[in-house]
């Protein structure tokens, strides 16, 4: 191979150990992952309030009980969220109370008839700079009669059986950051009171739904994901890599093996320079070949002769001939491996 070829191989190395290094470092690199920077409380406190009725003495009931629909007459909300961070944040924090009306198939059938949605409050935002903590809290008067009115019009128009249910509830968005160089810090988080619409007796469910650890760790998945590619990827430019390794090894052993050859045919033709004459072809096709073994056997047959010695080169093999009469003298030098 030319030293171009040996040139073409090495660079071929530097790139593929540039790749695989990198490959290895970014597909092993143990990484740190900020699994929940901050802890979220969220909390909701309710008084369902009575119509006149001659059967309780107090204006309203308290939380989880069961609640006769007739007698309801609205419903008092209190909604409170905190986060608290582990260190200093700055950012914004959107919040809003949105409810829901649904009108779900029966027993186990899967599907939804109706839903509408309403927005009780405006969106607010609150920005926090350089503080570990934030507080909201928002109060809500449900008017649980219209809602449940509108619920039973849909399913009584249309004849339906349907599971009914109100949701309303406190939903907050929004990202932080600790300083200017570090990564946002996504805030999803939902609080909602569940009302049964439609029925002569409901009870109340709170339901909590914090986006904290499920957002950090589909950001964990999807880099481990990445990751997992160039594992594989850094074993197969290691084998690539030994590959060229070896061939370029194989290519410095041929280099050596020409230069000893061309070295040894420079020592005969400077001993013998006075009687070596080269040739461009050979042509002793005609003659009674004897091949001698070493250069010495054909000096000997140029002392007997005095013939001059025929040379003549190619880059695979050299041959050193004297032609006497009808016979042919041949020593003949191979490259190394040939």
């Amino acid at each position: 191979m030319s030293k171009i070829s040996r040139k073409k191989i090495l660079i071929k190395l530097i790139i593929i150990f540039v790749l695989a290094i990198l490959s290895f470092c970014f597909g092993f690199k143990k990484c740190s992952y900020n699994k929940c920077l901050f802890v979220e409380d969220n909390s909701v406190d309710y008084k369902v309030y009575l119509k006149d009725n001659a059967y309780f003495e107090t204006p309203y009931l308290e939380k989880n009980k069961t609640y006769i629909t007739s007698l309801i007459d609205y419903i008092d909300t209190s909604y409170k969220y905190k986060v608290d961070f582990e260190n200093e944040v700055s950012g914004k924090i959107n919040y809003q109370i949105v409810a829901e009306i649904k009108a779900d198939k029966v027993g186990n059938e899967i599907g939804n008839y109706w839903t509408k949605k309403y927005e009780l409050t405006e969106l607010e935002t609150k920005e926090i700079k350089n503080k570990s903590e934030c507080t909201i809290n928002l109060q809500n008067k449900i008017e649980y009669n219209k809602y449940n009115e509108t619920l039973n019009s849909f399913i009584e128009e249309y004849n339906l059986q349907a599971e009914s249910i109100l949701e309303v509830a406190l939903v907050v968005t929004g990202n932080v950051k600790q300083d200017k160089n570090s990564e946002e810090i996504a805030i999803s988080s939902e609080i909602s009171l569940n009302m049964p619409l439609s029925q002569k007796a409901i009870e109340g469910k709170i339901v909590v739904e914090n986006d904290c650890e499920k957002n950090m760790a589909q950001t964990q998945d999807k880099l481990a994901k990445l990751r997992d590619i160039f594992k594989p990827l850094f074993f197969i430019e290691v084998l690539i890599f030994c590959y060229y390794v070896f061939q370029y090894i194989q290519e410095l052993k041929k280099k050596g093996s020409m230069m000893g050859y061309r070295e040894k045919i420079k020592k005969i033709t400077n001993d013998y320079d006075g009687i070596i004459i080269r040739v461009d072809n050979i042509n002793i096709e005609n003659y009674v070949r004897i091949d001698v073994k070493t250069v010495e056997d054909l000096i000997n047959v140029y002392n007997n002769t005095r013939e001059p010695i025929n040379f003549w080169y190619s880059y695979e093999k050299s041959v050193f001939f004297i032609i006497n009469n009808n016979t042919c003298y041949v020593y003949t030098i191979k490259k190394e491996g040939e």
